[in-house]
């Protein structure tokens, strides 16, 4: 009972599920699917259904509003959570803005209490004094000292009912009405007040939709586009961050296209330099997008999403898939230089290294199947790589044997032009 800081209108009920093998077929999405369904009789009591992962309760997405007016944050987030709570990949939207309790407050006129001598530091002070009382003594006894606490009565604490009766002193010690320079305001105030960046903040969360197509990704393109074409506009002062796992996603993407983009680099410097051409290892790496294909294929079949683990085993298949298009143009190349015509080169080529391929490929595929199985429970966190790299290899696999030898053949034709237009350039330059 109580919520994390002691809330006393919060409680929360953690359920620990038996090991994996006892259950029939109920996994973590399944069993927050029932309890969500349980929980609707609740609604207004604003029920959350969570994981408690490593770092505590959090949902795999957050969004911070953060601004330096409380009403204009408010504002977008309200329109934020409109136009997100019925996303196909997201559940239980909410917001942790919550209306607070009346308040009574007093606001100071400037002019007023510049002319009166009066500040608003004196009127804290004067107020505190009446309600929480102050210690301006202490009293003595025995050896002992009690402090002696200076403020109303009980039945005079009403600040609203006596508010024209309250006198506050001005910088001379005179007594001035505090009615005459300020004004009482009743409203509604923020239950807590969240800050970063030197401004307030709402946080905007949700869980992950286990039968949504895009999932994390999805979500946080659909709400960059919503900002950026102006469907919902972020006033002066007003800006947008991702948080927790949505912010780790965005950065992991980040350094996974780095990566991405490195590996294809170091794999077309190395083929380069092995073959002494700029066009051939482009025919080699033209199996790269259908390895990658055969991933995406894989993992929508297998209904597996797209993490970090899915990233890795399609950055591993940059360097698996090319091992068959080396295999061809490279046994391709010796033929040709042997006097062989370039199609009977091809098909001999395709001939002979048939085994080599299709041994290698299937090693692969069956190395990597325990994974794509997660045979216990860490390891099924991990069966997305395995299905990623067996889709990768069949893919590719299949396709280099038919795409390879056709594009190996254009390319060498234009190579051979390219190569005879930069000869007669050189020739004429020379004479």
């Amino acid at each position: 009972m109580g919520g994390a800081n002691g809330e006393p209108n919060e409680a929360s009920v953690q359920a620990d599920m038996i090991p994996y093998e006892q259950r029939k077929n109920m996994n973590t999405s399944q069993f927050r699917e029932i309890v969500r369904e349980l929980s609707k009789k609740y609604a207004q009591a604003n029920p959350r259904i969570m994981d408690v992962g490593a770092f505590g309760e959090e949902q795999p997405f957050n969004l911070n509003i953060v601004g330096t007016e409380l009403e204009q944050i408010e504002e977008v987030s309200r329109q934020i959570v409109e136009k997100i709570k019925n996303h196909p990949d997201l559940k239980d939207v909410d917001m942790s803005y919550r209306a607070g309790k009346p308040e009574f407050r007093i606001s100071p006129d400037p002019a007023r209490s510049r002319l009166l001598g009066i500040n608003s530091t004196i009127i804290g002070q004067e107020m505190r004094t009446l309600v929480e009382g102050s210690v301006p003594a202490v009293f003595r006894e025995h050896g002992k000292e009690y402090d002696i606490r200076v403020r109303l009565r009980d039945d005079q604490k009403n600040i609203k009912e006596r508010y024209d009766r309250i006198y506050v002193p001005n910088i001379n010690g005179r007594m001035v009405k505090l009615s005459d320079v300020a004004k009482p305001l009743e409203v509604s105030g923020p239950s807590t007040i969240n800050r970063q960046d030197r401004g307030r903040y709402i946080q905007i969360s949700a869980g992950l939709n286990p039968d949504g197509k895009g999932g994390l990704g999805q979500v946080i393109q659909d709400i960059d586009k919503m900002i950026s074409t102006g469907e919902v506009k972020l006033p002066q002062g007003v800006k947008y961050e991702y948080w927790g796992q949505a912010q780790d996603f965005q950065d992991l993407l980040n350094n996974m296209l780095i990566a991405l983009i490195l590996a294809v680099l170091f794999i077309y410097l190395v083929l380069a330099s092995l073959y002494e051409s700029f066009i051939t290892p482009l025919t080699i790496m033209l199996v790269l997008p259908l390895a990658v294909c055969g991933a995406f294929y894989a993992l929508a079949i297998a209904r597996s999403s797209f993490d970090i683990f899915s990233i890795i085993g399609c950055i591993l298949l940059l360097g698996i898939a090319t091992k068959n298009s080396i295999l061809l143009v490279d046994y391709t190349n010796h033929l040709v230089k042997e006097g062989m015509d370039l199609a009977s080169a091809l098909v001999k080529a395709g001939r002979t290294r048939l085994r080599p391929i299709l041994m290698t490929s299937i090693a692969l595929i069956a190395g990597m199947l325990p994974v794509a199985i997660g045979l216990n429970e860490a390891s099924r966190q991990r069966t997305s790589m395995g299905i990623s790299i067996i889709g990768g290899l069949i893919s590719s696999t299949v396709l280099s044997l038919v795409v390879v030898p056709a594009a190996y053949g254009f390319m060498e034709r234009f190579r051979t032009f390219i190569t005879r237009q930069f000869n007669r350039v050189s020739t004429h330059k020379s004479d």
